[in-house]
C-alpha cells in the first residue's frame, strides 16, 4: 500500500497536465490518478475499496480499469442496495413475527417502567416539598412568637413605667451607647 502511494506521487509529475500540454490524455489520467490516491489514503474508504474488489457488484461494476490504474467510482444506487440488501437476510417470517411481539412486549415494559419512575419521581417530590413547607411553617411560626414575646414584654414595661420613665431609660441607654462608640475610637474626645 505504501509502495503504491510512494508511486502515485513519482506519476503526478508525469501525469500533471502543465507538463505536456499536447496530450489531451493527460488530464484524465491525472484526475484518475487524484481519485484513487484519495480513495487509497483513507482507511475508510481502502476498506470499502478492498471489500467492492473481494465482492463485486451484480448488475453493475463498480471499478474500472483504463490505461493500466484501477479507479474507485461511486456507485450511489449499488451502494444503496447493498446496504438495504444486508436486512434482507432475515429468518422464516415465524422467526420474524415472534421476534417482533418480543421486541413489542420489552418496549411496552419499558415504557411501563418509565411510567411507573416518573410517578414515583412526582411521589417522591410531592412528599418532599411538603415536608418542607412544614419545616418552613414551624420556623417561621417559632420566629413569629419570639417576636411576639419580644413585643408583648416591650409593651408591658411601656405601660407599667409610663412616657416619663421610658424616655428617661431611652436616653440613658442613648448616652451609654455614645460612650461605648467613643471608647472604642480612642478614648474621649478633649
Amino acid at each position: 500500500l505504501i509502495s503504491h502511494i510512494i508511486d502515485s506521487g513519482l506519476l503526478v509529475p508525469q501525469l500533471h497536465p502543465d507538463s505536456n500540454p499536447s496530450n489531451p490524455q493527460l488530464h484524465s489520467q491525472f484526475v484518475e490518478l487524484n481519485e484513487a490516491y484519495r480513495v487509497l489514503s483513507k482507511e475508510l474508504s481502502r476498506k470499502e475499496y478492498d471489500l467492492k474488489l473481494q465482492h463485486p457488484y451484480q448488475g453493475g461494476q463498480a471499478f474500472r480499469s483504463t490505461s493500466g490504474h484501477t479507479v474507485y467510482r461511486s456507485t450511489t444506487t449499488n451502494d444503496n442496495v447493498r446496504y438495504w440488501e444486508q436486512f434482507r437476510h432475515a429468518q422464516s417470517p415465524e422467526a420474524t413475527a415472534e421476534e417482533g411481539k418480543q421486541k413489542r412486549k420489552r418496549n411496552f415494559r419499558l415504557v411501563i417502567y418509565c411510567v411507573i419512575t416518573m410517578v414515583l419521581s412526582l411521589g417522591a417530590h410531592a412528599v418532599f416539598f411538603r415536608k418542607l413547607e412544614e419545616v418552613h411553617n414551624s420556623f417561621m411560626d417559632e420566629k413569629d412568637r419570639a417576636i411576639t414575646e419580644i413585643y408583648n414584654e416591650a409593651k408591658e414595661r411601656a405601660r407599667v413605667n409610663g412616657f416619663k420613665k421610658q424616655t428617661e431609660i431611652l436616653r440613658q441607654k442613648h448616652a451609654d451607647f455614645q460612650e461605648k462608640v467613643i471608647m472604642n475610637k480612642g478614648g474621649p474626645e478633649k
